[in-house]
């Protein structure tokens, strides 16, 4: 998978046997045991690292990837699917390509896929881990903005699911009562967007890149009359479908306030003008 929920590992350390349990909230560390005091318990951390299921691995049970041992296996999937993720109705969406994934472990773990249902209609998939004040913010703002031209269309979001409740990175902390000053629980959402289209440096012509460029302009500015500033104007946040320039990503937008002349931004440009 392209990312787990979670990942463990272990270590020893002058005979001391240690669990590092790293999520999208941070790092826990279990207290030492004396594996020469204790020897089964390295044994038992042996038969959990062979035997265990790979959901308790941080595997993630509602998305797969295929690998050379189950190809033929997924007779629901498109052809030249390269894996499978289940939508907010539970059906299995098609994973065509993995358009876009971000880098590090900590902190939103993004992942951008190209996918199909099962009639072919093809739409662009954001998995990411959201924190508890923002879980909400990137649809709020989809909606504010939706009928814009040149602007993608929020299709569907939702709360992914484990064990029937919704997946975030308290669970754990919750359980053990392990919950450091700082913390941020993050939720882990989906959110599944039209169109998909190509990232903008695979412009196939100059005129494409120009008409894309007045796309943005014309959008950006219809935004604004509806309190929306996009806050992070980057490469990677522009594609290009059927020769026409969309706004993507809105992680980083900021809802303007009446009256306003200029905004903080977390994005790629840290303060931005609206004069």
């Amino acid at each position: 998978q392209p990312w787990r929920r979670f990942v463990l590992i272990f270590t020893i350390a002058n005979n001391m046997l240690r669990l590092h349990y790293f999520d999208r909230s941070g790092l826990i560390i279990s207290r030492p045991t004396n594996i020469l005091k204790n020897p089964v318990r390295l044994l038992e951390v042996l038969n959990t690292l062979t035997l265990a299921h790979p959901n308790n691995l941080g595997y993630d049970p509602t998305m797969h990837m295929c690998d050379p041992t189950c190809k033929g296996s997924h007779a629901d999937l498109r052809e030249n699917a390269v894996g499978w993720i289940e939508s907010h109705d539970k059906s299995h969406l098609s994973i065509m390509s993995v358009l876009w994934r971000s880098q590090g472990f900590f902190s939103r773990g993004t992942i951008c896929y190209r996918v199909q249902t099962s009639d072919g209609t093809e739409y662009a998939l954001k998995d990411c881990w959201v924190a508890e004040d923002k879980k909400n913010h990137e649809v709020t703002v989809l909606k504010m903005v939706e009928g814009i031209p040149n602007v993608v269309k929020l299709v569907a979001d939702w709360d992914v699911l484990y064990d029937g409740e919704s997946d975030c990175t308290y669970r754990i902390r919750a359980s053990h009562g392990v919950c450091a000053s700082g913390f941020i629980r993050r939720f882990h959402r989906r959110l599944l967007l039209t169109p998909c289209g190509e990232p903008l440096v695979l412009y196939s012509l100059k005129l494409e890149l120009l008409r894309a460029f007045h796309n943005f302009v014309t959008a950006h500015e219809l935004m604004l009359g509806r309190h929306v500033l996009h806050g992070d104007l980057s490469p990677n946040n522009f594609i290009i479908h059927d020769g026409q320039g969309y706004f993507i990503d809105f992680d980083h937008a900021r809802i303007i306030a009446e009256g306003a002349v200029s905004v903080p931004s977390e994005g790629t440009v840290k303060d931005l003008q609206l004069s």
